[in-house]
């Protein structure tokens, strides 16, 4: 059940992220793709130790 919030604020903050970063590149947004990079960046700081 910890996992379900986490995926949800990664996916929310990579969203943002990735609007930012379009924004300022002049390129296009893509939501989709930025859900699927900003879902496999959280997936994998499930494997980091907590610190």
């Amino acid at each position: 059940m910890r996992y379900l919030p986490t995926i949800i604020w990664g996916v929310i903050l990579g969203q943002v992220v990735g609007f930012l970063i379009s924004a300022l590149s002049g390129g296009s947004y893509d939501p989709k793709t930025s859900a699927i990079i900003s879902v496999i960046f959280v997936v994998i700081l499930f494997f980091f130790p907590p610190i």
